[in-house]
């Protein structure tokens, strides 16, 4: 067997299944496995990676998706011609490390790429990391910039990875919350007219003072509650980057939510939640605290649709739909690549009340 010529970091934040893909995919781009070899066993795989029989058979099916590789009975999977198989077009989708472990990253990216391919496009990720010196590494980006690309779908790409695309002149869309993406045409998370809303219906359950806890910065969010006569405090989250920062979220939500309401005196009449981790962990710091919810403080969190934190008190939430999300995104995107009319960007915010937010509402959406 020829060497498999790149190695597993288990302290990626990308999965395993991903970086067998993309070691495969650069070295049959390389022409280190040429048209037509095959490529080694998943048991060949295992034993020289040492990982599971699921992790292989994963990252195949990414590389046949993507047109690169053909499963052949009884042979295995071998390196396809140029050609052999039509797709309509290539679209890339970028995504930053930082994000590969979040859940509504995961789910999202997912669903834009079962989209993709059933309306008959080849769909190749390309994780953009970070280099030691904390630069961005775009070599695999550059290197997939090399062969034709149609479009481009960026996922919270920041300016550095935003300007990097708009370089190299292919068409693209950016998926954002808050970034400007500059350069780039934009499908937001949500909405100005969302948080309008979202402010409007918790006004009449007496909230006045709002602390809003976030880590990713969303300044129009407490600009809209301060218009609609809402003070806003903003207690920011602040992860040390890397793997595990995920978890960090949690952490540092814990501790800066904890010291904020540790004397327990001038307490907001909501607590704002702007992610389910940051959400994870102050709700920890809560019940530390002895703080009763809702009798001493209000909560609502922005909740990933089938992520929702647990807690004793029912929660309530503006409910995200990363599926859906995924499958608007798309559509603007094949919309654009076919000169169609586009569609509306994303789904709107859906509110659930619960008991930690008593409204007159039974819900609404957005």
């Amino acid at each position: 067997m020829k060497p498999i010529p790149f190695k597993i970091d288990r302290n990626n934040r990308v999965n395993i299944p991903e970086q067998l893909a993309n070691g495969f995919r650069m070295a049959i781009r390389s022409g280190y496995y040429k048209q037509g070899e095959k490529l080694p066993s998943f048991a060949e795989i295992v034993e020289a990676l040492d990982i599971s029989i699921r992790a292989p058979r994963d990252a195949m099916k990414i590389l046949i998706d993507e047109n690169l590789v053909r499963s052949r009975p009884r042979i295995g999977c071998e390196v396809m011609a140029r050609g052999e198989k039509v797709w309509k077009g290539r679209v890339l989708g970028v995504v930053c490390a930082a994000f590969e472990g979040s859940y509504y990253i995961s789910i999202l990216v997912g669903a834009i790429r079962k989209a993709i391919i059933a309306a008959g496009y080849s769909f190749i990720p390309v994780t953009i990391d970070r280099k030691k010196n904390g630069r961005p590494d775009f070599s695999q980006l550059d290197a997939m910039m090399k062969e034709p690309v149609d479009f481009v779908i960026a996922v919270h790409p920041d300016d550095h990875i935003a300007k990097r695309i708009v370089r190299h002149g292919v068409p693209a869309l950016a998926h954002v919350d808050v970034q400007k993406a500059a350069g780039l045409d934009v499908v937001r998370l949500f909405s100005i007219r969302d948080i309008i809303e979202i402010a409007r219906k918790v006004r009449p359950s007496g909230i006045r003072k709002v602390l809003l806890a976030e880590y990713a910065e969303m300044p129009f969010v407490a600009d809209v509650f301060m218009k609609h006569g809402i003070d806003v405090e903003r207690l920011k989250v602040k992860p040390k980057e890397g793997f595990g920062y995920l978890e960090d979220i949690k952490r540092k939500a814990f501790f800066s939510l904890r010291e904020r309401l540790s004397d327990r005196k001038d307490l907001p009449d909501l607590i704002l939640f702007t992610d389910d981790f940051v959400a994870f962990g102050g709700l920890m710091a809560l019940v530390d605290l002895q703080i009763r919810v809702p009798q001493d403080v209000k909560v609502l969190t922005m909740a990933n649709k089938g992520f929702a934190p647990v807690f004793p008190v029912s929660l309530a939430q503006v409910v995200i739909d990363p599926i859906a999300n995924g499958v608007a995104i798309a559509e603007a995107a094949l919309a654009k690549m076919e000169n169609r009319r586009r569609r509306p960007p994303l789904p709107r915010l859906v509110f659930l009340p619960g008991d930690s937010l008593p409204t007159t509402h039974n819900s609404f959406t957005t």
